[in-house]
């Protein structure tokens, strides 16, 4: 699983971890992004929305739903498979994590959580040169939006950590290097 605030460069990361391992990348954007811009709009909500009540309570809850789904038939099928999405709520909460491990061991696999910091500058700044329309939200109400998040919010697992902030010590494909080797080797 590969977690983080939006902006926090998981996308790109789990990219990275995709190419070195061969393993399959579901990113919930990816999979889910047409349907749930469709959903927003046949409800009347803005389609780049993330934060309105229809998105968190109906919506958002299918899109996890679907992408795990898709990862556990494989991994029933002994294919190793990368997750992307945000998961800022889910690895807060140590019943959904032991759910998710549960699951995962009933599949003969563990569960590896990479968690993407990134500081406040650095996340707009990734927002700002992706240009995507899931982020206007944010982008124009970014005062906002830094009040809906805790920057120093961690998994409450075991996890490990990769900086992607404008000045980190070590460059992001050289980081999925370096965890891509750990998580081969603790599997």
């Amino acid at each position: 699983m590969v977690a983080g605030f939006p902006g926090s460069g998981k996308t790109e990361f789990a990219r990275f971890i995709a190419e070195i391992t061969g393993w399959p990348l579901l990113d919930k954007d990816t999979l889910s992004r047409p349907l749930t811009e469709s959903l927003l709009l046949a409800t009347g909500d803005d389609p780049n929305d993330r934060h309105s009540d229809t998105y968190m309570g109906r919506i958002r809850p299918l899109e996890y739903r679907t992408m795990f789904d898709t990862a556990f038939d494989n991994l029933r099928l002994g294919i190793t498979t990368i997750v992307t999405a945000p998961f800022v709520r889910e690895l807060g909460d140590a019943r959904w994590v032991e759910r998710m491990a549960k699951r995962a061991g009933n599949c003969g696999a563990a569960v590896a959580v990479v968690w993407l910091r990134c500081d406040i500058d650095s996340m707009r700044d990734y927002m700002e040169s992706r240009d995507a329309a899931r982020d206007s939200w944010k982008l124009s109400y970014w005062d906002d939006y830094l009040k809906t998040i805790n920057p120093d919010a961690r998994p409450v697992c075991t996890h490990y950590v990769v900086d992607n902030s404008r000045h980190a010590q070590t460059n992001l494909a050289e980081q999925a290097r370096r965890i891509a080797s750990q998580v081969r080797d603790a599997s």
